[in-house]
């Protein structure tokens, strides 16, 4: 799969001192309304035991299961519920390295990223989530 762009989520749960992306890739494949064969993103951001950690979801060459009609894109969750609260700006800047590294990758331009709201009546990746500083960040990473 050739990627058209990279679709940004947040995963809806408070981040823990544990590893959540387990548990997110549970759900995906064992939910009756799911049953995925693996989790829907193809990357994932998680601070675990306060360490920011990169995290791989389905292969990069398999379609993605995170966003209806727009499967053909990179989905990266950042671990977190940014409806309640922004993320922090340790983050951010991570979340945005790891982007900018797909960019780069698979040569897409910035305006391929969009967030998961763009194509579905959802908040995500969240109403506190700093969508301009974040591509700001993304260019200076590129």
């Amino acid at each position: 799969m050739k990627p058209t762009g990279i679709i940004i989520h947040h995963s809806l749960t408070k981040d823990g001192k544990t590893a959540d992306w387990d548990a997110i890739k549970r759900y995906h494949m064992t939910d009756p309304k799911h049953m995925w064969s693996d989790i829907g993103y193809h990357a994932g951001v998680e601070r675990i035991n306060g360490v920011l950690t990169s995290l791989t979801g389905r292969p990069i060459n398999q379609t993605g299961a995170h966003c209806v009609g727009h499967n053909d894109t990179i989905g990266i969750c950042i671990v977190g519920n940014f409806d309640l609260a922004a993320p922090d700006n340790e983050l951010l800047r991570y979340a945005a390295a790891l982007v900018a590294g797909y960019l780069r990758m698979f040569e897409l331009p910035v305006a391929s990223i969009h967030k998961h709201h763009d194509y579905a009546a959802k908040s995500c990746p969240g109403s506190q989530f700093p969508w301009p500083q974040f591509i700001a960040l993304v260019q200076e990473a590129l």
